[in-house]
């Protein structure tokens, strides 16, 4: 017989980052909600990079010319990663909105980067191996000024 306990507590403890992937430090970065009478933080950052998804994916599909250029795949994560770095090794705290647009951006090149790669344009890997790389170093940094 399958004891059901250990699993019902597992989802009672980990439902609390079902819409947000914060730590209690950080719910400056959510937005407090209330979806169907109960509260939930929803992540600043993927309130916009959803939404941004579906437009790339939709620009791509529909064939949207300059709006889903590799250009536009390439340059549309730097504002979010620039965003980021600010927060992370600065004392700045940023703001919710600034999260929010500059995910919408990041989305929005994930959607269409993901319609190019689809359409065998592999040029798309060079640019995430790019932000991957940077974001990267950007890690072992914090981590080396941490210690």
């Amino acid at each position: 017989m399958v004891d059901w306990s250990e699993f019902r507590s597992g989802l009672a403890e980990t439902r609390q980052y079902l819409l947000s992937h914060h730590e209690p430090h950080d719910h400056y970065r959510t937005y407090l909600v209330e979806i169907v009478g109960r509260r939930a933080r929803l992540c600043a950052r993927c309130t916009g990079v959803y939404p941004g998804i579906a437009a790339g994916l939709l620009a791509g599909l529909l064939g949207g010319g300059s709006f889903a250029s590799l250009l536009l795949v390439a340059l549309f994560p730097l504002p979010a990663l620039l965003e980021w770095t600010a927060t992370r090794f600065t004392p700045r705290r940023g703001y919710n909105a600034v999260r929010t647009a500059t995910g919408l951006l990041l989305g929005y090149a994930y959607g269409v980067g993901a319609v190019r790669l689809f359409d065998g344009d592999l040029r798309v890997l060079l640019v995430g191996f790019c932000y991957g790389a940077a974001a990267a170093v950007l890690l072992v940094i914090r981590e080396r000024r941490r210690r």
